[in-house]
């Protein structure tokens, strides 16, 4: 009986998934029932009391969060120090090699890197821009509760106009994550500035094949250039994720992205402050 039945549904649903609106649908059904097996989640684990409102690992370990009823993007793969893994050496790094006086993040969302930067760096101004009203609230909240907020300016869309507008002194570092908006923005001969900048890009060559050796070209001459590519999470790492089943693995810490991408750090070959 089983495997007539899997027969029949084969016959009815392979064929109408051939059409790229059912592939879409379907899709979307998948990506939903991840959402509601997080959240479903997510209330059980702190129901336990596993799982709180504080970064947990990683190099921003000590972050607080308000409480879930804020919905935050990958809220929980930064609680628990697994997000954007492949950075957090580099990061750390930084942290202890590294003094800025201005920071520069453009694509901020929800104020991760804003307020976690700020965090690390307490000398350094911030500058947060992010274009979503919603995002930009969340983040200035965020720095309020990690008693960041004095160090920080938030702003709206960021154009290689605005980012040339800053004319900063001293030494700077731009971390940045726009989805494919790095090509008109991240341009030295717009932003003569960024040739003595640490820049720390997110690059999304899924979405608009050619970005990442288009952005690589622009700094080979001034920059010593770092490559890092996005990889797998090792799950054993992360003592909340013992003991629950793959899908709700899946739920919490699947990658969402489109694809495989890469980031470059890159560092100017000469030393000297802006």
């Amino acid at each position: 009986m089983k495997k007539l039945l899997r027969h029949l549904v084969d016959w009815i649903t392979l064929p109408v998934l051939r059409f790229s609106w059912a592939d879409r649908f379907a899709r979307f059904l998948s990506y939903q029932l991840r959402r509601a097996t997080r959240r479903k989640v997510e209330l059980r684990l702190s129901a336990l009391g596993t799982y709180g409102n504080e970064v947990v690992d990683g190099p921003f370990k000590g972050l607080r969060y308000p409480p879930p009823t804020q919905w935050a993007s990958c809220r929980f793969e930064k609680i628990i120090g697994a997000y954007e893994h492949e950075l957090h050496g580099l990061v750390r790094r930084l942290s202890t090699e590294k003094q800025y006086d201005l920071i520069v993040n453009v694509g901020a969302a929800e104020g991760f890197y804003t307020a976690g930067l700020a965090m690390l760096f307490p000398k350094a101004k911030i500058v947060s821009f992010e274009a979503d009203e919603e995002s930009s609230r969340f983040c200035l909240n965020l720095c309020r509760i990690n008693q960041v907020r004095e160090r920080v300016e938030t702003r709206g869309h960021c154009s290689a106009e605005d980012l040339c507008a800053l004319k900063p002194s001293g030494r700077v570092l731009v971390w940045m994550d726009i989805d494919t908006g790095e090509r008109p923005v991240l341009d030295p001969a717009k932003v003569p500035w960024l040739r003595f900048a640490d820049i720390l890009v997110e690059l999304h060559d899924c979405l608009e094949p050619g970005l990442t050796p288009l952005i690589r070209g622009r700094f080979a001459a001034t920059h010593h250039i770092q490559q890092f590519t996005s990889s797998g999470l090792e799950y054993a790492l992360y003592p909340l994720l013992r003991g629950l089943p793959f899908n709700e693995i899946e739920a919490l810490v699947g990658d969402d992205r489109r694809g495989l991408q890469d980031w470059l750090y890159m560092e100017p070959m000469s030393s000297a402050a802006i």
